[in-house]
């Protein structure tokens, strides 16, 4: 388990670097965009619609981190009357379903993407560099995969409990 929970946690390290990345590329890029339309009466065409993608990334990566250290929203006063072993089985079932969920969502998402890619859409263009859309939708198969895989770590973890009779 031990092995298990430092896998999960270098996987939150990695969503928490590229989360600090992306911010300091979209605090970077919205100063400059603000910057040059105030100086110069425009900006970046494409930025715009950049920073709008980067925020679901910066949302998916939020929410990978939120269930990694179990900060998700959660039914606290129920389970504050729950004694550990029941709340550790409540933990165990709960978690597994919201991983299948998950899970569910990321072959939708991947489904999703492979028709926008097939669609062949434009997000924007820089130069002559036309950006596809699903370049940046691929947030969306890989999110949910990501909350799948913390979900299903804090299931097993909980079932880990459950089994050695401790709370989670």
């Amino acid at each position: 388990m031990d092995l298990l929970r430092s896998a999960e946690r270098r996987l939150a390290a990695l969503e928490q670097g590229l989360l600090a990345v992306l911010l300091v590329v979209m605090v970077a890029l919205s100063f400059l965009q603000v910057a040059l339309r105030g100086l110069f009466s425009g900006g970046f065409l494409w930025a715009d619609t950049f920073l709008r993608h980067l925020v679901l990334w910066a949302g998916f990566l939020g929410a990978c981190l939120a269930a990694a250290d179990g900060k998700q929203f959660a039914m606290d006063a129920a389970e504050r009357l729950m004694p550990g072993r029941v709340k550790a089985a409540v933990h165990t079932v709960m978690h597994a379903l919201t991983a299948a969920v998950c899970a569910l969502m990321a072959a939708a998402a991947w489904t999703f993407l492979l028709q926008e890619k097939e669609g062949g859409a434009t997000l924007f263009t820089v130069g002559s560099w036309h950006v596809p859309g699903w370049a940046f939708e691929v947030i969306l198969p890989v999110g949910f995969c990501l909350l799948a895989v913390h979900y299903a770590v804090k299931s097993v973890l909980a079932a880990d409990a459950l089994a050695g009779g401790e709370a989670s």
